[in-house]
């Protein structure tokens, strides 16, 4: 690769979403900050409502167009992660981004994002064995 600016490299990697996709999902972080559980359980009530409320063919438009959005913000998200992630570890061994293949490059940011979606899925386990009351475990 040629000497270019990190910022500029690692923009290639990013997964782009739409200005309606960033303005929702910005609507949804500031209804989980102010009350998670309630946005939780709206969001759960509306996918399993969706179906009964609109007509047939609007259901698979619907679920189509909304969880759709939703997951390429995570993807989005999470590559966003990634790539922070991998720039620091490319900064602690005193290395610049230009310095790597782009295969490299993309092979360590996949690394990452795995690894972030397993932390994720970890994560998420803990906590529903602390809900369901499962405390002997030993990761808590």
């Amino acid at each position: 690769m040629r000497k270019q600016n990190e910022i500029a490299i690692f923009e290639t990697y990013r997964i782009k979403i739409s200005k309606d996709e960033k303005n929702e999902v910005e609507i949804l972080k500031k209804q989980f900050k102010e009350s998670p559980i309630s946005t939780t359980g709206l969001l759960i009530i509306d996918s399993i409502c969706a179906p009964f409320v609109s007509k047939p063919d609007e259901t698979v438009d619907y679920f189509k167009n909304r969880y759709s959005n939703l997951s390429s913000v995570f993807k989005s998200s999470i590559r966003d992660a990634a790539i922070s992630d991998v720039t620091q570890k490319i900064r602690k061994k005193n290395k610049k981004a230009y310095e790597y293949k782009k295969d490299e490059l993309e092979n360590l940011i996949l690394k990452e994002e795995k690894r972030i979606k397993k932390r994720g899925r970890l994560w998420l386990i803990k906590r529903l064995a602390i809900v369901w009351g499962i405390g002997f475990l030993p990761f808590q």
